[in-house]
């Protein structure tokens, strides 16, 4: 066993505190993480710190540098082994090799620490305060002088200049350095204040703050800016604890919010615990996480949102507030997963605090900015629609007005995953009004960007019109007109109304107005990263076939065979995209109803049908036991709808 009396940790946990930790690691929810410790390749990694790491290549090489030195300092709280802190001082001696840990200057010569610089320090930081007498006065005198000298200094640039844009002379791209895509970055100090990466380099600040605290003077100074940019962000969060940019963002921002808090709590005597509303956080995870068939929850992913957050904050939210909401989702299967990090779960679980999810959590939500959810319930089996209107933000889709619908743990309503964030690459098409469930005017969508700046956000804002939920039930009118105007289209309305009846009835009304005639499709695209999702016609629709799910749309009042089967024109290798799509033929005035009902794999369909009537339309029938009997009356600029 690890000899616990040698130097000491102290920036995250105590000595005292390591049988907890050894013994929360035991636990099953931990298992593919210490599988990660145990089973990694010591040979490969050896390899590619001697031969093949590029110390030009801050955004790829510095990172895997950066994890094969924590998980051998995670190695090391485990079992002392000298093969780990030997490989783990390579690592350092490398990762000291780079130039700057960051790719952004400031004048053309001075790093600005808002990428990969903040996640560095902390990681180098709490790498030697694990492995203690493992690294040797050199190393650690090498270090100290980086942090001082060329880490610090960045991490305070970067934050300056998020928050004094006026006083900032000018950011660009490392011209040596590779790995990344080039951008111009030249307004990242106006968008970055309020996003991520602004606690990323904030990160940076605290961790250097709490590292050399008591041993230099300019920890003192760096620990009062981490902290005052922490707070500033905190002021700026939504009020009902809802994170714009979605919830695998807000996973990435708060687990390096909180060990920054840690930091500067345990370390510096700055205890903001309280600054904000983390409970409140824990069922906005909730309500954004969706039980699902495989490894890991999956998640409402409107934006580049696309995984379920990870267990580092939600274990200090169990922890420091004794909430079982959090804890229930750390214990959700898979969401502990490979990444280091999540050893600062394992340091902040607390065992003794129920896993159990919140009995009040609303089944309608809206999710800032601009996201409905409506639930059935919370079980597998339950369904889950998403609807995404709202105004732009950082990550985001060309989505608004689209669809995400879940049921009995399957993706029936598609919004891709994994959308890539480069112009250049084909699955930047992920990204666009083509790969969503939403509408064309003329094979054409809403305005979005080409990526000029990256992934920020767009001009295109829908507008919600109506928005009511019943016991059983939730309906809901968006307008995104002006995101297609700004697109060039000769649109006048483009509105889409939702209607959801519990747990698996939706009905679609799209109505789009011309100033000049032009065909409008609409499309619903079906998950198939695994290979098992299809799209079929059927008579008067389409159906949307998963291994445990199947969904049938009825489409009524266009001329026969406007319902095609077609797939998104990527490579095949990466991938193939089918989805099912309605063509209204070329006119200055569309209505296209759809109607869709939803089952478990194996269980019949009802039926609907769609009438028209005077002054709108009339849907009836029965599925899975509901009698259906629904008017909207589209004679009015919003629709007035019956049930």
């Amino acid at each position: 066993m690890p000899n616990d009396s040698a130097r000491s940790p102290t920036l995250l946990f105590n000595a005292d505190e390591l049988p907890r930790i050894r013994r929360t690691l035991q636990r099953p929810e931990f298992t593919r993480f210490r599988a990660s410790l145990s089973e990694a390749d010591r040979a490969a990694d050896t390899r590619f710190l001697r031969e093949e790491i590029k110390l030009n290549d801050p955004a790829q090489d510095l990172g895997r540098a950066c994890n094969i030195l924590s998980r051998c300092a995670c190695l090391h709280l485990l079992d002392e082994c000298e093969a780990d802190a030997e490989l783990a001082r390579l690592a350092l001696d490398r990762i000291l090799a780079y130039k700057r840990w960051d790719w952004i200057l400031e004048g053309g010569t001075d790093t600005v620490g808002i990428m990969r610089n903040g996640m560095t320090i902390v990681a180098v930081t709490l790498a030697l305060d694990w492995l203690g007498d493992r690294i040797g006065a050199g190393q650690r005198a090498a270090v100290d002088d980086y942090i001082l000298r060329e880490a610090g200094p960045a991490a305070q640039r970067g934050v300056f200049g998020m928050t004094h844009h006026d006083q900032v002379k000018g950011w660009t791209m490392d011209p040596d350095g590779i790995g990344f895509h080039r951008v111009d970055v030249s307004r990242w100090p106006v968008i970055f204040d309020r996003i991520n990466l602004r606690i990323i380099a904030t990160s940076g600040l605290a961790a250097a703050g709490a590292f050399l605290h008591g041993r230099h003077p300019a920890a003192a100074q760096w620990a009062e800016e981490a902290q005052a940019s922490l707070r500033l962000f905190a002021s700026r969060e939504q009020p009902d604890a809802t994170f714009p940019e979605g919830v695998s963002y807000w996973s990435f921002t708060y687990t390096y919010y909180i060990v920054s808090l840690e930091f500067l709590r345990r370390n510096c005597g700055q205890d903001d615990r309280g600054v904000l509303d983390f409970p409140a956080m824990a069922r906005y995870v909730q309500c954004a996480t969706v039980l699902a068939r495989g490894k890991t929850p999956d998640c409402i992913n409107v934006s580049d949102a696309n995984a379920c957050a990870g267990p580092e904050a939600l274990s200090w939210i169990g922890r420091h507030f004794r909430d079982t909401t959090a804890n229930y989702l750390v214990g959700l299967p898979g969401v502990v997963a490979e990444h280091p990090n999540s050893m600062w779960a394992a340091i902040w679980y607390d065992e003794t605090v129920p896993a159990r999810r919140a009995a009040d959590t609303a089944l309608d939500r809206i999710m800032h900015p601009g996201v409905i959810v409506s639930r059935s319930g919370w079980e597998l089996a339950d369904a889950v629609l998403s609807f995404r209107t709202g105004g732009p933000e950082n990550h985001e889709h060309a989505d608004r007005n689209s669809l995400l619908f879940f049921l009995n743990g399957e993706r029936l309503i598609n919004d891709p995953l994994k959308a890539n964030y480069s112009p250049t690459d084909p699955k930047w098409l992920l990204r666009l009004p083509d790969a969503h469930s939403a509408v064309l005017i003329d094979g054409q969508g809403h305005v979005y960007h080409h990526g000029e700046e990256g992934t920020n956000a767009s001009t295109a804002r829908a507008v919600l019109q109506d928005y009511r939920t019943g016991r059983d039930w939730m309906l809901a009118v968006s307008d995104a007109t002006d995101a297609y105007r700004r697109a060039g289209l000769p649109a006048t309305s483009v509105q889409r109304t939702v209607v959801y009846l519990k747990p698996d009835i939706i009905i679609v009304l799209d109505r789009v107005r011309l100033t000049e005639a032009r065909p409008v499709q609409v499309r619903f695209q079906v998950h198939n990263d695994d290979g098992h999702g299809t799209a079929t016609t059927i008579a008067d629709g389409f159906a949307i076939t998963r291994p445990q799910a199947t969904l049938q749309a009825g489409v009524t009042g266009l001329p026969a065979g406007t319902v095609r089967i077609d797939r998104l024109p990527l490579p095949a290798e990466g991938g193939v995209y089918p989805f099912a799509e309605i063509a209204s033929p070329a006119a200055t005035a569309h209505e296209i109803l759809t109607f869709c009902t939803a089952a478990p794999a194996g269980t019949a369909h009802g039926r609907l049908a769609a009438q028209r009537t005077p002054d709108g339309w009339r849907v009836t029938g029965e599925h899975r036991g509901r009698q259906v009997a629904l008017t909207l009356v589209t004679a009015t600029d919003i629709p007035i709808i019956t049930l």
